[in-house]
């Protein structure tokens, strides 16, 4: 047969067929029952054991469902098609509900072959009208649809599940109550809302300062004002937290300061008297909790404000002036209601971050309870209360998801457009003597103050040990990095490269392709999507990873202590990254680009890949660059998912922390804040600051 009579051939069979072709073949060659040590590591017969032909399985459902698509007996009936999509997607879940009700593992063939399930219910809604016919939309649509029902819908309600059901699924309608009631909930919760509202606060206020005076009070600081923006972003979670004991701690500096000035024989007390001060740990608790939450989260508010403030339209201000208003009073009532969206944002962003956080409080909580570490502690030692973990993520959930409801329905009450189509000149109109004075006076001390913590940041590696001994050294690297690649920070750094590479592409995409359909589609389920991309928003990193442990820990789907469960959980928790993007990019491209390709018969992929990707390049990068950074520094959403084998930088840091060892800790949090910022100023070389921005 030659080449031609092949290409002939090979158009003439049916989608859906190759699909059952394929499923038919892979029931075949790859097992169907999960692994425990995996692929590469189980024995032979092991491997063996787990095909889908060596036991009667689940695998008899979708092969049934295979044989009959294959055969279609129905294809003359009018309803074929709607015939054909009920039984592939019925298929599909009754091998999902039976192989969990047999406790049976599932594995890469029964992965594959759901997935083709999806992939023929898909084709056969096409072939009904769905989305006008157009199968790869179609497919998109269903593929994004099953995906975020499988790892954010399941997940979350299997944490309701667990307060409501006990493991012998013993229906307890009042455990909820017994748990929120338990001692110390109430307070964990009180203490968690008033550290939330004190950092929204205080962050939002800094940020506002901050955004003036690099605005409307001078440039001159332009540069380091971006660097301070983005040094938090590509900081673990809790290597601030960590500087500041190394200043403010026992044996910080401050400490030994006003103890060689105040203390027992100080300068200013004399030899041989008593001094007034004393070492204390007066950082743990609240006040260390709020400065470093405050430190961490005042330069995200300072990247949401800034542009607000960047895009008042200056002819605003004059027409207030013109209208003889003092500057203080254009300040209060016209700019001030024009920046009420960024500060609303700012503030509740802040909120949000704070329930979520968990690196900080860990580091310098002490007894100061909070949330996200209870969940921690329920689940890690001695407790081992899965009931009270979920009872605590249900509220850690509700009061993120209340405060992210509060912002969107805030801001979207009124118009505060000020930048139309039309031409806008005029400047910027002095702010008030006092608001200048306050802005500048805070904004340098914050500068300051944050240069100063990230110098003990790198200094703590090179000395001895930080409060004790002083002596320079490179003991602390030489540990970490000099002993070969097998030994030290090595393996886990180069595992956490890994699954931040692999995730960081597919959470981009994901990310962009579910803001193309919810923004550029109409469909049924579309509110589903919208809702589940919502929860994404507002879902704190610690409760993903007390869902993932509770659904993804039993059969079917059994992956727990795998390197993929950790790739999935930076997906689905740094996806909205990838949605914010690609919302923000097509709100900018207009609709009758697409429509002029699909007029000139274009498939949607065709005018996908050649008009809308190309335009959205930067928004990938972006969201690709961003999602990379977050999967490097995440900690709250895999500390219950990491194995010895799958360990990553941000759980090895914090068990240096909690092995007291602070030197190797700041020398592994340096090591990787350089490697984040070499990577985001290449990426910015390479395609250019300005489309990262616009992104």
């Amino acid at each position: 047969m030659n080449k031609a009579t092949q290409s002939r051939l090979l158009p003439s069979i049916k989608p859906r067929t190759k699909w059952v072709l394929l499923g038919l073949l892979v029931w075949i060659i790859i097992p169907w029952k999960g692994l425990e040590y995996g692929l590469f590591e189980s024995t032979f017969s092991e491997i063996l054991d787990a095909y889908a032909w060596k036991s009667i399985n689940t695998s008899l459902i979708s092969l049934s469902v295979f044989l009959l698509i294959l055969l279609s007996p129905w294809r003359s009936h009018k309803k074929a098609n709607l015939i054909e999509a009920a039984l592939s997607i019925s298929g599909a879940v009754s091998v999902l509900f039976i192989a969990a009700f047999l406790n049976e593992s599932l594995g890469y063939s029964a992965a594959i072959h759901l997935t083709l399930l999806l992939l023929i219910f898909a084709l056969a809604l096409a072939r009904m009208g769905f989305i006008q016919g157009d199968p790869f939309m179609t497919t998109a649509i269903v593929l994004i649809m099953a995906s975020i029902a499988v790892f954010v819908l399941f997940p979350i309600s299997t944490v309701f599940s667990k307060v409501l059901f006990l493991d012998d699924g013993t229906f307890t309608p009042l455990a909820f109550y017994n748990n929120i009631t338990s001692f110390g909930v109430g307070r964990t919760l009180k203490n968690s809302l008033m550290l939330a509202v004190s950092v929204g606060m205080s962050s939002t206020f800094l940020a506002l300062c901050f955004s003036l005076f690099s605005v409307r009070i001078t440039k001159r600081f332009k540069g380091l004002t971006r660097i301070f923006s983005m040094l938090p972003i590509v900081t673990p979670p809790f290597v601030i937290g960590l500087s500041l004991i190394l200043i403010f701690g026992r044996n910080g500096t401050i400490n030994d300061g006003l103890l060689a000035l105040f203390g027992n024989d100080g300068l200013f007390i004399g030899a041989g008297n008593d001094g007034w001060f004393s070492r204390s740990a007066y950082i743990y608790g609240f006040w260390g909790v709020f400065l470093a939450q405050t430190l961490s989260f005042t330069p995200i508010c300072f990247m949401l404000l800034v542009g607000m403030v960047s895009t008042i339209n200056p002819a605003v201000e004059e027409a207030s002036v013109t209208m003889r208003a003092s500057d203080a009073q254009t300040f209060y009532y016209v700019t001030l209601p024009l920046l009420r969206p960024g500060i609303a944002n700012a503030f509740l962003l802040a909120v949000i971050s704070s329930l979520a956080d968990f690196g900080n409080p860990m580091v310098l909580g002490g007894d100061y309870d909070v949330l996200a570490t209870e969940i921690y502690f329920s689940i890690v030692g001695a407790q081992l209360d899965y009931a009270r973990a979920a009872t605590l993520g249900i509220l850690l959930l509700s009061f993120s998801l209340l405060a992210f409801l509060i912002q969107r329905k805030w801001i979207g009450k009124k118009s505060y457009v000020t930048v139309t189509g039309k031409g806008s000149g005029g400047y910027f109109q002095p702010l008030p003597a006092w608001i200048r004075r306050i802005a500048t006076s805070v904004t340098l001390f914050w500068m300051l103050f944050t240069a100063i913590l990230y110098g003990s940041i790198l200094l703590g590696g090179f000395v001895v040990n930080w409060g004790a001994d002083y002596t320079p050294t490179l003991a602390h690297y030489e540990e970490l990095w000099a002993r070969g690649m097998g030994y030290g920070a090595w393996p886990s750094y180069l595992t956490t490269l890994k699954f931040a590479a692999v995730g960081a592409p597919l959470t981009a995409l994901m990310g962009l392709m579910i803001a193309y359909v919810t923004t550029r589609k109409r469909f049924i389920g579309r509110n589903i999507v919208d809702f589940s991309a919502m929860i994404s928003f507002a879902i704190p990193g610690t409760v993903i990873g007390i869902s993932y442990v509770l659904a993804f820990n039993t059969a079917p789907i059994l992956i727990n202590g795998t390197a993929i469960i950790i790739v999935i959980s930076f997906i689905f928790k740094n996806m909205p990254v990838g949605i914010r993007s690609g919302i923000s990019a097509l709100s900018q491209i207009d609709k009758s680009l697409e429509e002029a390709s699909l007029t000139q018969r274009a498939s949607s992929i065709r005018t996908i890949f050649t008009i809308v990707l190309p335009l959205l390049r930067p928004a990938m990068i972006s969201a690709i660059v961003f999602s990379f950074v977050k999967s490097m520094t995440t900690v709250s959403a895999i500390i219950f998912l990491v194995t010895a084998d799958t360990q990553v930088a941000t759980t090895y840091i914090m068990g240096r922390v909690e092995d007291g060892d602070y030197g190797q800790a700041v020398c592994y949090g340096s090591v990787l804040i350089v490697t984040m910022l070499i990577m985001i100023l290449l990426v910015e070389k390479f395609i250019g600051r300005s489309r990262i921005e616009r992104a």
